[in-house]
């Protein structure tokens, strides 16, 4: 994923530098572990340094101001099992740690757009009824959220008010949406674009609202809890640990090991996905199932014959890469290693079970194989010269996610 990481990195340089705390990832069929290359970020604040003197001696006129570390952040998030909000003893263990100066609890889930309009009122998304396009959303409380983002957008933060909404820079473009925007969602629910920000600074969410607005738009799940902390970071994890229950596990990341600090972080965001593959509409049908747009689809989607697979349905931007770690697996000699009896499709338009988020799948940028021997949550059989293979034409592995399913491979940067 380095590839991505500098690209990113190299965009919000700028903002990041002389920032806040700090500034740092969809939901997949399941939340994975796996970390990105560094993206690096850092902030600094000043104290004053004085020296001790007697009462009648005059102040030393060379003293100075000595720069001082900010305090360090750390992402936490975990699943106990198929729940898949944040483990409730995490957020209070981590305010009473003595070491830890800031927390900012971030909800997520999905929201529907039904329409928008321009500051003018003109229509800009104008969906015909039973349509919606899905938005990754999350709530935070303004200003303690603020403490962990670049100064260039912290007042957009704070001042994030009831009825608003803040856009990440990769969603306004999609939405064609600045300041003063409505975004008109499902139930006759509606928020108002306050203002774009990086998409770093809402951990590479779509959108924000503060914690009241968001609880009347159903983003009442804990998802993932920033902490700003001076001291020893194992030490803090392991005071964070001691505090969950019983058979939840955790993931950890710090600023450096994942282009956005955000639950879910080896594969791209929502609006990342959209950028690659392009948004469209979509109606529920049966069950998990959905239509998206036929006009997206028509466009995006595409049948292919690949080596070992046989005949596959999927986006058109990942066939290329797709028949590149084929041919390079069957070249290697591994072919038995990929089963068309284990291949379980690639576009398959639907919500990942049991969540209201749209799987990869529906982009058709993900494929599943071997799941007969890697089921979810189970650790991985697939051989690891598969994965290394996969990962070179830029797909990631569930095998080493916080569940495993190793038998999933999502896109996540162009093939090298």
């Amino acid at each position: 994923m380095k590839r991505l990481v500098i690209i990113i990195g190299a965009a919000l340089a700028g903002g990041v530098l002389g920032g806040g705390v700090m500034l740092a990832i969809q939901a997949t069929d399941s939340d994975p572990q796996d970390a990105a290359p560094p993206l690096r970020a850092s902030a600094e604040r000043t104290a004053t340094t004085t020296t001790t003197r007697p009462p009648t001696e005059e102040p030393d006129p060379t003293a100075t101001t000595a720069p001082q570390p900010a305090p360090s952040v750390l992402l936490a998030w975990s699943r106990n099992g198929d729940q898949r909000g944040l483990d409730p003893g995490l957020e209070p263990a981590a305010a009473a740690a003595p070491d830890v100066s800031a927390t900012s609890l971030v909800r997520a889930g999905n929201l529907d757009l039904v329409g928008s309009r321009s500051v003018e009122g003109a229509p800009v998304d104008d969906l015909a009824p039973g349509w919606a396009i899905p938005l990754d959303a999350v709530a935070v409380d303004p200003a303690r959220h603020a403490e962990f983002i670049p100064i260039a957008d912290r007042d957009a933060i704070s001042t994030l008010g009831p009825g608003e909404a803040v856009l990440g820079r990769t969603s306004a473009e999609l939405r064609r949406l600045g300041p003063g925007g409505v975004i008109e969602l499902a139930a006759g629910q509606s928020v108002v674009v306050s203002s774009v920000v990086e998409d770093a600074s809402i951990g590479g969410a779509e959108l924000a609202v503060d914690v009241a607005t968001g609880a009347r738009l159903g983003l009442a799940s804990p998802r993932y809890l920033l902490v700003a902390y001076d001291g020893d970071r194992p030490a803090l994890e392991n005071r964070l640990r001691a505090a969950l229950a019983r058979g939840t596990v955790v993931q950890f990341r710090g600023p450096g090991e994942t282009p956005y600090l955000r639950q879910a972080d080896a594969v791209l965001p929502q609006a990342q996905i959209k950028a690659r593959f392009g948004e469209f509409s979509y109606r529920t049908t049966v069950g998990d199932a959905i239509e998206p747009d036929p006009a997206w689809e028509s466009e995006s989607i595409v049948t292919r014959e690949v080596p070992l697979l046989g005949q596959v349905r999927c986006h058109r931007g990942i066939i290329d890469a797709l028949v590149g770690a084929l041919t390079e697996i069957e070249r290697a000699g591994l072919a038995a290693l990929v089963h068309q009896a284990g291949y379980d499709g690639c576009f398959v338009p639907r919500f990942v079970a049991g969540s209201d988020s749209l799987s990869r799948h529906a982009w058709g940028a993900a494929f599943d194989i071997g799941v007969s021997t890697n089921p979810t949550g189970v650790e991985s059989a697939q051989d690891p010269r598969l994965v290394e293979i996969f990962r070179r034409w830029g797909f990631t592995s569930g095998d080493s996610w916080l569940i495993p399913d190793a038998g999933h491979f999502e896109y996540v940067e162009p093939a090298g």
